[in-house]
């Protein structure tokens, strides 16, 4: 194994593009808050410019794709710099001129092609400068199969492939996978602190981790808990803990109140529902063609492809008899298991899919999920059979809305499930793959409670859709009450499920009610107005995960001009979307470079990597962005987005 290796930001004098220099981290201190379902995390780093000119930097950050990022704020030598949400393309050019102009300037933006990476950019970062960069989110937290909170906080950004017929830019370039560059290696150690507080929910029963020694401090009611790192974190790993409340199953409904200085969803009062439905027994048919997606890219080495090999032996015995069932494993191209299409259940074809599953390997190449997706869409449906797709994958590609928009397209017909595989396994795929796909979702962590979380899963596939889903309020003085976002849900029998409506602030909830038919029987909720808890939150945390929600569904519907009506719900709540971005600078200081003259290939080298994931192999080397193209540059640049595979780079979460 090789050592284990630091990695820091690398930036350029805009004088001279070409020549790199390290921008060292010192310290990531994150603090994270749960209130019952829901976490506020608040990173902070701290980097110091060691040169004596000023440097741009660019890096990418790994956040959860529900996680709604509404605050960026800079402390650069005792300078405060506060990032507002603007439309992207004027928040660039306000970044573009503050940094041409010689002034210190932020800008946080959503990839273009994934929203579970985050760029970052600090322009003009003074000679011997100190920058303190802080970053605030929102993460809503769902009740697992064993009845844990699961919170995970992502620091691992694995490099992503590119399908040839994706187009990069200097946005994007930095997490393709590239070769051929020399390493860049720090030396200098950083430190990484985390600490967590659970209060103001249900009662604490306990609180641990799979990955991570903690300490742990319950208080004397159970109702609070003080959470801290015990011997410290090292960046290999996503950091992860699970709170058992005491009665998770229990209806939680929480009523934000809303500013009446605003206007529309920020100024109404916002609900958020969470409830575990229960499904009448008879409602779980053996009339299913279950279809396994295995990824058995090059991505998937080592562990996870262990891992996948294990999940999908668990799901195969499971598998009830007499359902339909076939396996498709795919890298570059993509193999059936059953050619001529799906087979019944029975030994013979038991042996031969177990005779498959002893012998995947990571080995197929790059992560081209489509042909194969299209390929079974290609295929008709067995008749009085519901279709059901599986997915085992770490995720690393970029092209997650063509793969979102082609599963939503199918969904009245194909539901489909997910296993995010490993560390680092893309939560835009995975989960958004699950949501376009009306299914569910699980992460496997080093096989971590793996059997429970199969069983759940096949227990889902197995239930027939709820149809007709309604969700209807007894409120006084009768008003119209709206779902947000106002697609209908899709429920599971027993799993946790999260429903945000906006209602106006003077009105009285007496009820919520949630229907829907299932088979031959009826699906009924009723809930008492008087289990609702009314909160003031000064950071609008529930209006924000509501307005996170409904941009999701946007993205995933493909309707036509919702553009304009995103970027007005990103900016009146403060929500980066992709289409808008968090910009700031400093206007108080005088500018720290002479204002160059205008050029158009200027050029800034950024790196996202902050630590390194060891695995056999050679060190990757860092991933390169660059603005301001030249022709040569640009080729060049498409030519590296589809070179081969690197091992993993790990980054601690606050600076990708």
């Amino acid at each position: 194994m090789p050592p284990f290796i630091e990695w820091g930001l690398i930036g350029v004098c805009s004088d001279k593009p070409y020549e790199r220099h390290v921008v060292v981290l010192k310290s990531v201190d994150v603090n994270v808050s749960i209130r019952g379902f829901v976490a506020k995390i608040t990173a902070c780093s701290t980097y110091h410019n060691a040169t004596d000119k000023p440097l741009e930097v660019e890096y990418r950050m790994p956040i959860d794709e529900g996680a709604a990022v509404y605050k960026f704020e800079a402390v650069v030598n005792e300078h405060k710099i506060t990032a507002q949400c603007m439309e992207k393309k004027k928040a660039e050019n306000v970044y573009k001129d503050a940094v041409e102009s010689g002034h210190t300037a932020v800008i946080a933006r959503e990839d273009r092609l994934t929203s579970d990476i985050l760029h970052l950019a600090l322009g003009n970062l003074p000679p011997s400068g100190k920058a303190v960069l802080q970053l605030s989110m929102i993460s809503e937290l769902k009740v697992k199969t064993d009845g844990a909170v699961s919170f995970v906080l992502p620091t691992i950004l694995h490099p992503r492939y590119c399908p040839a017929d994706i187009t990069t830019d200097q946005h994007t370039a930095s997490v393709v996978r590239m070769e051929g560059r020399g390493a860049i290696t720090v030396s200098e150690a950083y430190n990484i602190d985390i600490i967590a507080k659970v209060s103001g929910g249900p009662s604490i029963a306990r609180i641990i981790s799979h990955t991570d020694a903690l300490n742990v401090t319950i208080s004397d009611d159970t109702k609070s808990a003080e959470i801290s790192q015990d011997g410290g974190f090292k960046p290999d790993h996503d950091w992860g803990m699970l709170v058992y409340y005491s009665n998770p199953y229990k209806a939680n409904i929480i009523r934000e109140t809303g500013d009446h200085t605003c206007t529309g969803l920020m100024k109404d009062d916002l609900i958020m529902i969470n409830l575990h439905p229960e499904i009448p027994p008879q409602s779980y048919s053996h009339r299913n063609e279950i279809i396994f997606i295995v990824d058995c890219s090059g991505s998937m080495g080592g562990e996870k492809i262990q891992s996948a090999r294990a999940t999908l032996l668990l799901f195969l015995k499971a598998l009830p008899q007499n359902v339909y069932f076939n396996i498709i494993s795919f890298g570059s191209s993509y193999s059936v298991l059953f050619p001529e299409g799906s087979e019944i259940f029975t030994e013979n074809t038991l042996q031969k899919a177990l005779s498959l599953q002893e012998r995947l390997d990571a080995n197929m190449g790059g992560t081209e999920i489509l042909q194969p997706l299209k390929h079974i869409y290609g295929q008709p449906l067995k008749q009085g059979h519901a279709r059901q797709l599986i997915l085992l994958s770490d995720g690393e590609v970029f092209n997650v809305d063509q793969v979102m928009q082609l599963v939503s397209r199918y969904s009245h017909e194909t539901r489909v499930f997910a296993v995010g595989i490993g560390h680092g396994a893309s939560t835009a795929l995975i989960s958004g793959l699950a949501r376009a796909g009306h299914g569910r979702s699980e992460m496997v962590y080093q096989q971590d409670k793996l059997q429970l979380k199969v069983m759940g899963l096949v227990k889902s596939m197995l239930q027939e859709s709820v149809q007709n889903v309604n969700v209807s309020f007894d409120v006084d003085p009768p008003c119209g009450v709206k779902l947000i976002p106002k697609a209908p849900p899709v429920i599971f029998g027993g799993q946790h499920l999260i429903l945000y409506t906006r209602v106006p602030p003077a009105t009285v909830v007496k009820g919520i009610n949630l229907k829907g038919v299932i088979g031959d029987n009826t699906l009924n909720s009723e809930i008492p107005g008087s289990d609702i808890i009314t909160v003031h939150d000064e950071d609008m945390t529930l209006h924000r995960l509501a307005a996170r929600s409904q941009i999701k569904q946007w993205q995933i519907d493909e309707e036509e001009d919702v553009a304009e009506d995103m970027i007005s719900l990103s900016l009146a709540s403060g929500v980066v979307s992709r289409l808008t971005a968090l910009v700031g600078v400093d206007q108080d200081n005088a500018a720290v470079v002479a204002v160059p003259k205008p050029s158009a290939t200027r050029t800034v080298i950024g790196c996202l990597q902050m630590g390194y994931a060891c695995s056999p192999g050679p060190v990757p080397p860092p991933l390169v962005a660059q603005a301001n193209y030249s022709k040569k540059s640009k080729a060049f640049a498409a030519r590296l987005s589809r070179e081969a595979p690197l091992p993993s780079v790990a980054v601690p979460l606050s600076s990708p």
